[in-house]
This record gives structure tokens, C-alpha cells and sequence, in this order.
């Protein structure tokens, strides 16, 4: 029993990182060309995952992106010359080191869009990756599929290397056959007229999925063409690749025994689902009802721009109650000489009430089901740490954010040597906070402050960093700091700045080019110890420098609303 629940843990994990299918979705209208369609015919209707392009991405984004990291993939090919020549010095004789060999020799001089075109790959593709039950499958157009299966056979005969490559009804594939504990699982692949398709599953199933997986059989009902598209309409979503998961299909498929998931797992797949009745089944829908589905899309794609957006749908009750767990953060502009701005608040009082309630109704209603009575244990386990009082500071907390101007580290270490910005602590009541404070920090007494009043200077000997000036001030809900001289000119206007709408969360705008800087230091002393010699220590510098030569900045928001949690990330390119 036990032998058999990581790989169908694991299996369970890797597909909902996949994406997943909709129930009911609203009509869209889009312009959907004959070869998409093709390739999303191969998509069940009942597929609990699904992700998928209705359009190639724009060749002129494709081409800006490899002219962007050009020296990146010039990096890579002295990367690959270093290890190729490694590599035949040393006459490699077993398998794994000559099919390395191979592939290097085979993308040897072909690290451009042409290049890996003429190997038979498309860059503009189309492409869908689904579920056979909750196995997954993923299917790619080809520029030229001869080409490709031509590409394949040589690097395979170059490397003498000899890959399990059976047919089923004249179709042939190729089978890698990989560890498992109980279910002997294989990657399967087959180049297809159009497309390469890519899967894994049951070596013993092969009967029932390889007829659909070699595209040989049709499912009787596909509509990922129209799922795809309303998706998009209703989420405002481009059409180059959108990825959806329904909860409820995935659970079905490791809960029902007639499920494809079930049929392919065999004998060992029904034995792990014993004891999983009716109850069971109706108590998991139940927890999966609060987040049925989770879905993310291309929100904005243009040559400066790209930005993503990802939806995880609540009942309306629900979303209410959790969006009433946030404050009225202040707004965050688009500073684009500041470092980095961030806001977030959420009501700490509140929010414990809300998980309280959470964990009291599982404890008066347990689950009945044995699978799930480790979380009734720690539904009264919660309860009894969240009974525990809250400091008074605490409980009031509302929020934090910060406005980063300037921020320039030490070389040789990671204090800051200048820093100017602003920064705020959102309370209930702020001068009770500072009196508490006071209670704890005695030196703290000498600053008199109060709501409206002009800035304080915060004594030198209690702050961390030395020569830093810093002012402190009070409004109505909040506490203020002021870093770096004549910052505290504006640290009013700071704590009275307008406010994000409901529901957000949180808001971050950050300088891309100064994150991958300071990433880099450590990759720096690392080279400057001598880790030189190591290739790949060279090609992440290259691309930790042309990182920051092409990026500028990323935007980071998240929202309650009352049909869900949202989060948009946005980058922009200089």
C-alpha cells in the first residue's frame, strides 16, 4: 500500500503544475486556424489539465529575443566547444557520455533561430500539453517532422547508442523505459506528420493510450479549441498560451476506479484506492469546492512588454470573506528611478478570526474519511495555537511598505554604505504602538512624537547603520521613516499617499537591472576565487550581465476579489 503513494503522489504533484480544464466556460470568438485546431483535436474533453496556444507566438518577438541574448547563446556555443572537446579527449565508452556527445556535436554551431529551425524544430509553434487521464501528453508543430525524425536518428546512431523503437499499427516510437517502485513507468515519443508528441504513462497501458497517443484515434469529444478561447475572452488573456487546472477532474482521476488514471495503474492503482469510498470522495470535492480551478495566461506580449496573469477561482462567499482580510494599501506609482517600491496589509486580527472559524467547522463537522484524519487533528491543533493571545501591536498590524530610492551596498560586505527612501508601518492606533515601543526602547522616550507633527530625527546610536540620517513621523493609521538626508522633506506626503483599490494585497515595483546586480555579487567572488575554470560559472555571469543589460523593470500585484485570488506580474525590457 504504502509503496505505491509517492508515484502517485508525485504524478499528481507534476500534473497540477501542468495546467488543467474548465467546467462550464462562456462562449468566445477568435480566429483559430485549421492547423491549431488539428493539433487540439488530439485533447479529450474530460482532460483535468490543459495548456495550449491558440497562436505562434509573433516572429518578431522571437527574433528580438534572440537578438536580446546573443551573447548568452555565444556564451553557450564556447561552453559547448569546452565540453565537446572534453569529452572526445576522454574517448567516452559508456551510453550516457556519448549521447551527450552526440547532441553537442549536433548543435554544434546552430544556437541561433535558424539553426535550431533547420534541426527541424519550429520556433513559431503551436503547442498543447494535456492529460490521458493524469498522465501527461504534449504536442508540438514541427517546421519539417522528416527533418526532425532525420535529426533524431543520427544524433542516436552517431552516439551508437540503441533506444527501444517499436511501432503499433506501422506507427513508430520510441519508448525510454524509467524507474519506478511498483508501476513500471516509460517517456514515450513519436514524430507524427505535423508534430512531435511527447508522454508519459504505463508501460502496461500502452494498449488503451497508445492508439490516442500516436494519434491513431480521436477522442469523440474535444473543445479545448473553444475552452482555450473563452478562457481568454474572460480573463483578458493574448492568445499565445493559456494554462488551466480543474481540481475536481484531477481528484477524480486518483478517486474513481474506472478512471483512465486507475484503469492504467492496474492492480496497484486499485489497491491504493481501497478504503476510498463515497464519503471520501464527496469530503474531498468538498475541501476542492473552496479552489476549484487555477488558471494563468499571457496577459500582454509586445516587444518591450511581457505580462502574465493567474487566476485562482473562490465561491463568491468565500472570496468575500477573505478579500474583507486586507486594508486600503497605499498606491504605488511607476517610480522608474526608484529601487524598488512595496506595499502590503492585511488585517492580523482578522485574518487569525477567519482561520479560527476555518478550523472550528472542520472540528464540529470532522471528515468521516480515514485518508483525511490527519486534518482533523490539525484543525484542533490550530485552533489551540490561535487561542493564544496576541501582543496588542500585533493584532493592530495593518500593513507595511517601503519606497527605495537609492540603495548602494559596501563592496566588501552586504551593509548598505547610502540608503534613501521611505518607509511605513500601518497600525490601528500609531501612538500606542510608539508608547509599547517606548515600554521596550526607554531611549525611545526622547522622540516626541504625534499625528500631523513636523518629522523627528531618530538618534544616530539607535539606528543599525552608521551615518545614516533617519526621521520619524506619525499620521492617523501609520508610522513613517525617512532615510537619507532631506528625505524627511517628504515623508508627510509619503504617509499621506492616495490607495490602491480593495482587495490588493500586495504591490511590488522593482528595478530588474539592480536585482540581478546584487545577485551577482556572490557570482563575482566565486569567479574572483578562481572558479573561472568551471564554464558554466562563465556562462551565468554572461547571462547574469545581459540580464541586466536587457531588463528594466517587473511589477508584482495581488488581489482578493469575490470571485478569487489574483496576481498579475509584469516585466519590461529598456
Amino acid at each position: 500500500m504504502n509503496t505505491m503513494r509517492n508515484p502517485l503522489l508525485a504524478l499528481a504533484a507534476a500534473t497540477l503544475l501542468l495546467a488543467g480544464c474548465g467546467k462550464d466556460t462562456p462562449e468566445a470568438t477568435v480566429d483559430i486556424t485549421p492547423e491549431t485546431r488539428a493539433l487540439l483535436a488530439h485533447v479529450p474533453a474530460d482532460t483535468p489539465y490543459l495548456a495550449g496556444n491558440l497562436a505562434a507566438m509573433p516572429d518578431a518577438i522571437i527574433d528580438l529575443q534572440f537578438q536580446r541574448y546573443a551573447p548568452v547563446t555565444a556564451e553557450a556555443q564556447k561552453v559547448l566547444d569546452d565540453l565537446r572537446a572534453g569529452l572526445e579527449s576522454e574517448h567516452p565508452s559508456g551510453s550516457a557520455d556519448r549521447l551527450v556527445l552526440a547532441v553537442l556535436s549536433e548543435l554544434d554551431g546552430k544556437l541561433s533561430r535558424a539553426g535550431l529551425e533547420s534541426l527541424g524544430l519550429d520556433l513559431a509553434n503551436h503547442q498543447v500539453v494535456y492529460g490521458m487521464g493524469a498522465f501527461p501528453v504534449a504536442r508540438v508543430s514541427l517546421s519539417d517532422a522528416a527533418t526532425l525524425r532525420a535529426t533524431i536518428e543520427r544524433v542516436l546512431a552517431n552516439a551508437g547508442v540503441t533506444v527501444e523503437a517499436p511501432s503499433f499499427r506501422d506507427v513508430p516510437y520510441w519508448r525510454v523505459p524509467l524507474d519506478a517502485d511498483d508501476v513500471p513507468l516509460a517517456l514515450y515519443a513519436a514524430v507524427l506528420p505535423t508534430h512531435l508528441a511527447v508522454g508519459l504513462f504505463p508501460v502496461g497501458a500502452e494498449a488503451e493510450m497508445l492508439p490516442a497517443f500516436l494519434g491513431l484515434e480521436l477522442p469523440p469529444a474535444s473543445d479545448a479549441a473553444e475552452r482555450l478561447a473563452a478562457l481568454n475572452a474572460a480573463h483578458g488573456f493574448t492568445p499565445y498560451m493559456t494554462l488551466t487546472v480543474d481540481l475536481h477532474r484531477l481528484a477524480d482521476e486518483f478517486i474513481d476506479t474506472d478512471s483512465v488514471t486507475v484503469r492504467a495503474l492496474g492492480a496497484e492503482g486499485a489497491a491504493e484506492l481501497a478504503g476510498m469510498d463515497a464519503t471520501c470522495a464527496d469530503e474531498i470535492h468538498r475541501i476542492l469546492d473552496k479552489f476549484p480551478r487555477f488558471t494563468v495566461g499571457v496577459s500582454e506580449l509586445e516587444p518591450r512588454v511581457t505580462a502574465f496573469r493567474g487566476i485562482l477561482e473562490m465561491p463568491t462567499a468565500l472570496g468575500e470573506r477573505m478579500q474583507a482580510l486586507t486594508t486600503r494599501i497605499p498606491a504605488l506609482g511607476a517610480a522608474a528611478d526608484h529601487v524598488a517600491d512595496f506595499a502590503f496589509g492585511i488585517r492580523v486580527g482578522a485574518a487569525r478570526d477567519f482561520l479560527r472559524s476555518e478550523a472550528q467547522a472542520i472540528v464540529d463537522q470532522p471528515f468521516q474519511c480515514a485518508h483525511l484524519a490527519e486534518i482533523n487533528t490539525r484543525a484542533a491543533e490550530l485552533i489551540t495555537q490561535l487561542d493564544q493571545p496576541l501582543p496588542p501591536f500585533v493584532n493592530n498590524f495593518r500593513g507595511f511598505n517601503f519606497s527605495l530610492k537609492t540603495l548602494e551596498l559596501d563592496p566588501d560586505s552586504m551593509v548598505p554604505r547610502e540608503i534613501r527612501g521611505h518607509a511605513a508601518i500601518q497600525v490601528e492606533n500609531p501612538q500606542m504602538f510608539v508608547g509599547m515601543a517606548q515600554m521596550f526602547l526607554p531611549d525611545l522616550s526622547e522622540m516626541e512624537l504625534a499625528p500631523g507633527d513636523e518629522p523627528v530625527r531618530v538618534p544616530e546610536y539607535l539606528g543599525s547603520f552608521q551615518n545614516i540620517v533617519a526621521y520619524a513621523a506619525l499620521s492617523d493609521d501609520a508610522i513613517g521613516v525617512s532615510l537619507g538626508e532631506g528625505e524627511q522633506n517628504g515623508l508627510a506626503a509619503y504617509l499621506d499617499r492616495a490607495h490602491e483599490p480593495p482587495g490588493v494585497l500586495l504591490v511590488a515595483d522593482y528595478d530588474s537591472a539592480a536585482w540581478y546586480r546584487l545577485q551577482r555579487r556572490d557570482l563575482d567572488e566565486t569567479l574572483a576565487e578562481g572558479g573561472g575554470a568551471n564554464p558554466f560559472l562563465g556562462l551565468a555571469k554572461v547571462a547574469s550581465d545581459t540580464l541586466e543589460a536587457v531588463n528594466d523593470r517587473q511589477r508584482i500585484e495581488v488581489k482578493l476579489t469575490p470571485n478569487g485570488l489574483v496576481f498579475d506580474s509584469r516585466y519590461t525590457y529598456k
